[in-house]
């Protein structure tokens, strides 16, 4: 009978530790934005205003006539995010880009800036910590005059209309924090741009012209959402970046409310 007992305990144990999780609604308030480690090419060194706002900017270059270049990001409210541990939530839109596109002068541009979005996290209504996420937008200065430009085609064309295009990509960056819920480690991860209702990876923004989009993200676990070595790899050779390879995928433990 004792024997008996214990079996049917045990199995009782094993339908609890393997009950699925239930569904927590995620809210994201009082987001800060902030751009940081703005890696330059040269020429004057790169400002920031506005950081630890709701809306920051950063601008760059010499200026030959029609001001700098820059980035400019606006906070949203962020829709309510539902997420079924360990499960991830649906795509939205997190905030606003835009990417002021004027001439500088050649090799006065950046190769890329971080962006850090502070945010106080809600779990069914209830605060849970306070957490930044961290984005890294690689951006490549084209030379306007090329034909056919680097990206989009012919010059005089489409996204070239007023020469070649630049090129925004923006990845999850292993600096940022996670949020747990029910034992999982969440991150916003980041999923490109939505332009003119399109989903795009490669956001190229017009010459002479301020460009913007909605930066799209998306609930996943942290560990999805931090670049593999195979990723960073590709990154390295594809944007030789040489800095990346000296970072490693860092495993966090904690987040400090």
């Amino acid at each position: 009978m004792k024997l008996a007992t214990a079996f049917a305990a045990l199995a009782g144990c094993t339908i609890l530790a393997t009950a699925p999780a239930t569904a927590a609604v995620v809210d994201f308030t009082d987001i800060k934005a902030t751009w940081f480690d703005v890696v330059s090419l040269g020429g004057p060194a790169p400002t920031t205003s506005g950081n630890g706002t709701a809306s920051a900017s950063v601008r760059w270059g010499t200026d030959t006539g029609s001001g700098q270049s820059g980035y400019d990001f606006d906070t949203i409210a962020i829709p309510q995010l539902t997420v079924n541990p360990p499960g991830g939530s649906a795509t939205t839109n997190i905030g606003l880009f835009r990417h002021v596109n004027q001439p500088i002068s050649g090799g006065t541009s950046i190769s890329s800036a971080k962006l850090r979005l502070t945010t106080d996290v809600l779990v069914d209504g209830n605060f849970l910590s306070t957490v930044n996420f961290v984005y890294l937008f690689d951006h490549d200065e084209t030379t306007n005059n090329a034909d056919p430009c680097a990206y989009g085609g012919a010059n005089g064309q489409g996204a070239n209309i007023n020469g070649c295009a630049d090129r925004v990509l923006s990845n999850f960056n292993g600096q940022s924090e996670f949020f747990t819920i029910d034992g999982y480690n969440y991150a916003l991860d980041v999923v490109g741009f939505l332009v003119d209702g399109n989903p795009v990876t490669n956001f190229l923004t017009v010459e002479q012209a301020t460009s913007e989009a909605f930066l799209r993200g998306r609930l996943v676990l942290y560990s999805q959402a931090v670049p593999e070595p195979a990723t960073w790899a590709m990154m390295i050779s594809g944007f030789g970046l040489v800095g990346f390879a000296a970072r490693r995928r860092r495993t966090v433990e904690s987040v400090s409310a």
